[in-house]
């Protein structure tokens, strides 16, 4: 079977530039701002479980040695 190809020579649409449909300045301020509050609720988040998986190998450790 045979394909057939159509060559058809269009324009080429402009290209946009780089910063087009971009957040101006106060707009990335703004987004950076409530990046960094939710990386520090992220980072909270992690220590409290850090912190309860900690307590918690603790606890099996103590177990395991009353056990022996």
């Amino acid at each position: 079977m045979v394909k057939k190809i159509r060559l058809i020579d269009e324009e080429q649409p402009e290209e946009s530039s780089p910063t087009e449909g971009m957040p101006a300045g106060n707009e990335w301020l703004e987004l950076a701002k409530s990046m960094d509050w939710k990386l520090w609720e992220i980072l909270q988040l992690l220590q409290r479980v850090e912190k309860k998986l900690e307590v918690t190998a603790e606890k099996e450790t103590k177990d395991a040695k009353t056990k022996k």
